[in-house]
């Protein structure tokens, strides 16, 4: 799936998109906010979701985090690009 036909699906569910693309080895320290679904596109990141073990995601690679779970995440060494899909509602609080 090209990157606009993941956005147009995620548009379909009435939920708003914004294309991340992090730099190698950003770190996202662990946090809690309402539900957000992310698609990886090109590069990786480890995310861990609650304690459980860290996962790798890779490209068509998809991750819902759910309101309030906590997670954290480790960008890989070609960086990570991916669909950030949420409500309008997440997006404005998150100032994306």
């Amino acid at each position: 799936m090209t990157r606009e036909e993941i956005e147009k699906k995620y548009q379909d569910k009435g939920l708003v998109t914004r294309y991340i693309i992090d730099k190698p080895g950003e770190v996202y320290e662990p946090h809690r906010h309402g539900e957000v679904w992310l698609y990886t596109l090109k590069g990786s990141a480890k995310i861990k979701l609650d304690d459980k073990q860290w996962i790798t995601v890779a490209p068509l690679q998809e991750v819902t985090i759910d309101t309030n779970q906590l997670h954290e995440a480790i960008v890989g060494n070609e960086g990570w690009e991916y669909v950030f899909a949420a409500s309008a509602e997440e997006i404005k609080r998150q100032q994306l």
